[in-house]
Order: C-alpha cells, then sequence, then structure tokens
C-alpha cells in the first residue's frame, strides 16, 4: 500500500490504478456494454473511472470477496454511484450493515424463505399456465409487456398487498428508485421526484387498514403494532417489498426469453430435460445480470491486485461484468443450461444476497413448466433496451411462440384437465405409513396405453385439482397403471383428497402417460438412487434395466422401515441383489453416501435421483466432486413438507461442550442459541455465509446456496442456519 494512501482524497484517483475514461449510465453504454465491460476486465480487477470518480471492481474474484467482506466494503453509506445517491437512499436494508441489517432482514425476508413459498407453488404454476396459454399460437407478442411482466405484477402486487392507488405505481416506484442507484443524471433527478412522491404516498396512504389483510405490508404494521420492530423500520421495509420485487424479475425473465430464442438447441435440451429447468433460470440471471452496478465504500484502507485504496472510498461493483469473466466462467458468452459452474453473483452475494431470488427462480421455472408441454419453438426479435442507470433489461422483446402440434404431443403432454381417460380403482394397498399404492384400470375395459420408464400420470382430484404421480410398474406391461401416494401434512389438498375419497370402486380421470424423466437406454453401468417417495420412478427403471439385462445399482434411503414404500417388493425383487436399502432407525447409523455410492465414474455411466431436495442437492454436489460427465446424472424433484423428509438428530458444540437434541422443525443455529450459544448469523436461508461452520465430525445435510458444490462435497464446513445432519450426530467446532 502506498505510504500516503490514508491520507489522500478518498475520491481521487489512486496512484498506478488503470484508468477507463468512460460515462458508465450514458445511454450509448447501457445499450451496449459487453465491450466496454471485456476491456474493464483487460485493465484489470480493480480500475479507476474519472467520469464518476469512482473505483470499479470487474472481475470475479474480486468482485465476490467484497460482496463477503461487509466490514471491509460497507453498504451502510449508501450503494449508489455518488453521494447524493447515497444519502437519498440510506436507510433501508440494502444500505445497511449487521446489526441494523439483519434486524431488518429477518423482518422482512420470512414470507420469502423457501419454506413459505411452497404454499404459493401451486397459484404460481397455475397463474404461469395461464399467461403461457395468452399468448402461445399467437402469432406474436411483446416478451416484456405481453409475458415477462405478467406474473410479478400479478402476483407480487397482490402479495405486498398495497392498496390499488399503489400498486398501479410499483413499477414507475422501483425504476426511479434504480436510477437513483446509478448517478443523478436526468434519469437519477426525475428519479428523485417520483420517490419524493412514493414516500409522501407511503406516509399518508399506507396505513394498516388500507393494507390487504395478511399481506407482507399488513405484517410489517403489525411486527411494529405489537413492539417485535422499531417502528421507524416500517417505511424503510414497505420500500423494500416495492422497489426490488419487479423489476429484476421482469429483467431476469426477458433475458430468459431471449436467450432461449436466440438458442434453439437449448430450448430442445430443456425440454428434453425439464430437469435442467433450474440451471436454465441461473444461467439466465448470470448472461443478463439484472443488476449492472452497486457500490461499496472502504471502512478501512485496502490493497487488491495490487491497487490500492483508501479508507473512505467508493468501490462500484460491477456484477454484470463479473458474470462475464472468463478467468471464472468457460465461453462466459454462451448462454449453456448445462453450465456446471452456476455460481455466479447475479443475486448478489453475502449478506446483501437478495431476499427474493427464491420467489424469483419460483416464477421463471413455473412458466419453463408451463412452457414445455406447450410450446415447440420460439422464435425472437431483436429486443430494445430499457434506459436505466442500474437495471439491464428489455423495454420490448417481439416474441414468437410457435405450439406444439396436438398430434405430436398427445402421448407427451395429454392433460387429464381434458377428461383424457377415465379409470376405476381396482386395488388399494398400504405401502408404507402414510403412503397407499393404486391400481388404475380403464372403466371401458379397454387396455390402458403403455409407458415408458420415468412416466408420469395427472390425476384429476376433487374440485379440479390436477396431481402428478409417477408410474411405478413395469413399463410395458399389459395391465392396470400403478402409483402411489404420500399424504402431506401439511397438504395443499391433492395427497389428502386422493387418500380420503379414492377407495377400490371409486373412479376418476387420468392424463396420458407423460415422461419428463425418461430413462436413457445406451448407457453400459446405471446408478438409480431414491429418497422417500422418490422410488416410484426409480422403481419402473429398475424393473426395466433387468429386463435389458442392464448393469445397474439401486440405493434407497428412508427415514424408517415404517416409511419405506415397496420394501417387501424390493427385498423380493428379481434384482434385488442390486439393491442397497439406508433406513435412519438403523442402529448401525449406516446412510447413504452419495459421494461413496457416485466414486468411480464413468464416461458411458448413468445415474438418476428422485427424492427431497436435500438428497438431489447431495447428489448434484458428490457428482461434481466425483467428475462424473454433464448430462450423466439425471433428477425428478418433489417438495414434501419438513416433517416428511427431515428426521431429528444430535449436535455436539466442541468448543462450547454442548450436546444438544436438533428436532424436527427446528435449526442447528437456534438450537446453538437457545442454550447461550452466541452465534454469528444474517440470512437464516443459508444465502450469506455468515453462519458457516467448521465441520469435526459427521456428514452435514447442506442446504445452503452460499457454498460451491465443490466446497459442500468436502464436507469440511456447513451453514448452520438451514443445514440439517445426515447422520445420526455431527460435530461441530463452535
Amino acid at each position: 500500500m502506498s505510504e500516503d494512501a490514508s491520507n489522500q482524497c478518498p475520491h481521487a484517483k489512486a496512484h498506478g490504478v488503470p484508468e477507463y475514461d468512460v460515462d458508465f449510465y450514458a445511454d450509448d453504454v447501457i445499450r451496449h456494454p459487453w465491450d466496454h465491460y471485456a476491456a474493464m476486465r483487460t485493465l484489470g480487477s480493480v480500475i479507476w473511472l474519472p467520469r464518476h470518480r469512482n473505483f470499479a471492481f470487474t472481475r470475479y474474484a474480486a468482485v465476490r470477496e467484497a460482496l463477503r467482506n461487509w466490514k471491509v466494503f460497507s453498504s451502510a453509506s449508501g450503494v449508489a454511484g455518488d453521494d447524493f445517491g447515497c444519502q437519498f437512499l440510506r436507510g433501508n436494508t440494502l444500505m445497511s450493515d449487521p446489526p441494523r441489517h439483519d434486524e431488518m432482514r429477518a423482518a422482512m425476508a420470512t414470507p420469502l424463505l423457501p419454506a413459505a413459498l411452497e404454499g404459493l407453488r401451486e397459484s404460481i404454476e397455475v397463474a404461469a399456465v395461464k399467461v403461457v396459454d395468452r399468448v402461445v399460437g399467437s402469432g406474436g407478442f411483446d416478451g416484456m409487456a405481453d409475458f415477462a411482466r405478467k406474473l410479478p405484477l400479478s402476483l407480487v402486487t397482490e402479495l405486498v398487498g398495497l392498496p390499488d392507488d399503489g400498486r398501479a405505481n410499483m413499477l414507475n416506484w422501483a425504476a426511479a428508485s434504480f436510477n437513483i442507484l446509478g448517478v443523478q443524471n436526468e434519469r437519477g433527478r426525475r428519479g428523485v421526484e417520483t420517490l419524493t412522491e412514493m414516500r409522501q404516498w407511503i406516509a399518508t396512504k399506507a396505513t394498516l387498514d388500507r393494507l390487504k389483510p395478511g399481506s407482507w405490508t399488513a405484517r410489517i404494521h403489525e411486527l411494529a403494532r405489537d413492539g417485535a420492530i422499531p417502528v421507524d423500520f416500517v417505511p424503510h421495509l414497505f420500500r423494500d417489498y416495492i422497489n426490488p420485487s419487479l423489476d429484476t424479475t421482469i429483467s431476469a425473465t426477458g433475458h430468459l426469453i431471449y436467450q432461449l430464442g436466440r438458442n434453439p438447441e437449448q430450448w430442445e435440451l430443456l425440454r428434453a430435460d425439464p430437469t435442467l429447468a433450474a440451471n436454465a433460470v441461473s444461467e439466465a440471471v448470470r448472461i443478463g445480470s439484472p443488476i449492472r452496478s452497486f457500490t461499496r465504500t472502504l471502512t478501512q484502507d485496502c490493497t487488491i491486485d495490487g491497487v490500492d485504496m483508501p479508507r473512505g472510498a467508493r468501490a462500484m461493483m460491477l456484477y454484470a461484468s463479473a458474470n462475464r469473466d472468463e478467468r471464472r466462467f468457460e465461453n462466459p458468452d454462451r448462454f449453456d443450461i448445462a453450465r456446471r459452474d452456476l455460481d455466479h453473483l447475479g443475486f448478489g452475494h453475502g449478506v446483501h444476497a437478495c431476499a427474493g431470488m427464491h420467489l424469483a427462480r419460483m416464477e421463471m421455472e413455473s412458466l419453463l413448466k408451463a412452457m414445455m408441454s406447450r410450446v415447440d419453438r420460439i422464435t425472437v426479435g431483436e429486443p430494445e433496451i430499457a434506459l436505466n442507470n442500474t437495471i439491464h433489461a428489455f423495454s420490448r422483446l417481439p416474441v414468437i411462440f410457435h405450439p406444439v402440434a396436438a398430434s405430436a404431443s398427445k402421448l407427451a403432454t395429454g392433460s387429464a384437465a381434458s377428461g383424457a381417460i377415465e379409470v376405476r380403482v381396482i386395488d388399494r394397498r398400504q405401502e408404507a405409513e402414510n403412503i397407499i399404492s393404486l391400481r388404475l384400470a380403464r372403466t371401458d375395459d379397454n387396455p390402458l396405453e403403455s409407458f415408458t420408464a420415468g412416466s408420469h400420470i395427472d390425476l384429476v382430484l376433487g374440485d379440479g385439482m390436477i396431481r402428478q404421480y409417477s408410474l411405478c410398474g413395469r413399463p410395458g406391461a399389459e395391465g392396470p397403471y400403478r402409483i402411489a401416494i404420500l399424504r402431506e401434512e401439511p397438504s395443499r389438498g391433492g395427497s389428502v383428497a386422493a387418500h380420503d375419497s379414492l377407495k377400490v370402486g371409486a373412479t376418476l380421470r387420468i392424463g396420458f402417460p407423460r415422461n419428463l424423466f425418461p430413462l436413457d437406454e445406451t448407457g453400459s453401468k446405471y446408478i438409480l438412487i431414491a429418497g422417500g417417495i422418490g422410488i416410484t420412478p426409480i422403481l419402473s427403471m429398475a424393473y426395466r434395466l433387468h429386463e435389458m439385462g442392464g448393469d445397474f445399482e439401486l440405493h434407497y434411503a428412508a427415514r424408517s422401515e415404517a416409511n419405506a414404500a415397496f420394501l417387501e417388493e424390493l427385498h423380493e425383487a428379481p434384482f434385488r441383489r442390486r439393491v442397497s436399502i439406508y433406513l435412519g432407525t438403523d442402529p448401525s447409523g449406516m446412510r447413504l453416501d452419495p459421494r461413496r455410492v457416485l466414486s468411480g465414474p464413468r464416461i458411458d455411466g448413468r445415474v438418476y435421483c428422485c427424492g427431497p431436495a436435500r438428497l438431489n442437492n447431495a447428489v448434484a454436489a458428490a457428482a461434481k466432486a466425483t467428475g462424473w460427465p454433464v448430462g450423466s446424472v439425471r433428477f425428478e424433484r418433489f417438495s414434501v413438507g419438513s416433517d416428511d423428509v427431515d428426521t431429528a438428530f444430535t449436535v455436539v458444540a466442541r468448543r462450547s461442550n454442548l450436546r444438544l437434541m436438533v428436532p424436527v422443525g427446528r435449526t442447528i443455529l437456534q438450537v446453538l442459541q437457545e442454550a447461550g450459544v452466541s452465534v454469528g448469523s444474517s440470512c437464516q436461508s443459508g444465502v450469506c455465509g455468515t453462519c458457516l461452520t467448521p465441520v469435526v465430525e459427521g456428514l452435514p445435510d447442506h442446504r445452503d446456496q452460499w457454498q460451491s458444490d465443490e466446497e459442500k462435497a468436502t464436507n469440511r464446513q456447513m451453514t448452520i442456519c438451514c443445514s440439517r445432519s445426515l447422520t445420526r450426530e455431527i460435530v461441530i467446532d463452535i
């Protein structure tokens, strides 16, 4: 560090720093940013932007490390590109540091956590179908106004809960806020006028009696009324819901559709393997990078890659540049939904990672799910770029969704909603605790359509509810269909209705078999992995591979013998010697270890996994750590209530000399805090890394998004705010 670093003006150019003389917020740079980002990265990790008197971090490693280190790179002084914007917007969650940040985020983020959002999944998926149906085959539409904005404007505005005069202005208020977060050019100055009006509206119109009961904003009012949060938090938290909840998701959705249209082979790949939907969303966020830049203020002198920066200096975090850093990402300008490295910065990183990322992902994945059975091809025109100082988005995007031909999609996408097949329950059995199997035959006694391993059918239940269940019989065999249904508590209604009403003799409608989890029969070695009710599609694959004479092994994990479906059948199956069963109640403590199971990958091997998120995540991390090729590992994902997945376990806090039980529904963090252990934490959802704790012994059940897959596979550390244990006991260094 230079000798006079501490004495120089914080907004003066540091000695020896590369300089890039461009107005980052100029219209032309906003419209054509990518060459500028590449030029900046070539100059160095840290450069100087003289037009703004700011440092700029351009490369992935520098941006990521700064975002992790909030104590040195502070948000508390504001995150805009100039002094006015920083001062004008200070006070909300984005522009604060712990402990204030933690208190505000804990209040604001609760309804945005994954567990809370699961209750919205069905309504989001139904709304997504309506959005897609409205535009598919229409001959052309605006991908932004007619598609990308529809879900956020109909769904999120309802969840936020403002009265009509507030809902109508949310997009304008958000755009104004993001303009101020740049610099006070003409857009920024107009934004100040708009945000001043918004603040006046919140102060006078956003009263509890005018907010939707049960909404996010009503909840904030009630927390303040009950003394759970300070009253002065209320307007700031309102702005946290209003300003960032729409634009970023709309931007990312626009980029997703644009990239799928520009890269038709990626759309074909996604339709062939729907489990890549989450990857497609992540890749769209990486390559589109809705947030161009936020800033941080240095709390102490700092040197990065030979550049000395003084305390008080402002540094721009160029997320969009970092997400296309060729030093981190292979072929970074290519849209690749099978990309293995998904650790991008599009949702931010560290304690300030986007609180709404889980909702954004759910919205976008729901749209893709609705599109896959309805859209054959996507044609896009040249987009118009929206001129905003902070958000990189399209203002207009010409799109055509070419519909799937009905004749070509009957077996692939037949819908139970149309009443395709009427069937009768001819047999019902109790396969495990809360799991029944049903055998279904046509009411007209005609044979049912054949199906392939991994297929599922839609069931139309009471009040028109449609639920999907995997076919778990022998593929290709004549006779009735067999499905298994787990009674979920709490339930969205489907499983309870099935358990209560589908007795022998009951009739119902089902759809044609669909296969979104097909078995690739060209492999030479197969590893089948199932957890809980996830055995259903895996069982049909095992029967098919046995019939083919295939080389395979089946690994099945369940909470206990009572919770393991088809256990007797697996013990007596002709392929029983290929089956390994792992029960949580096994006195030996033997648990399924995905890394051991996947050791020694084969180029022509195939892995199929179906189970709860924690199992899928563990298998994905193990596959990456052990070198399985891209595309050789396939997943079918489902969600169940935590009580159906989690088990209690013991945590040993070695340095605190404590041995504590972690029950279902409680986290390690909560149990430790209740025992008087002081533990730093922030996000409570595994996105910030604040509570990352060394693991001494045991196998963590990683549920965070902070660590990379490689880091998770080492099992050296775990985020105790959300992760659990795959072993009966886990020892941590705390």
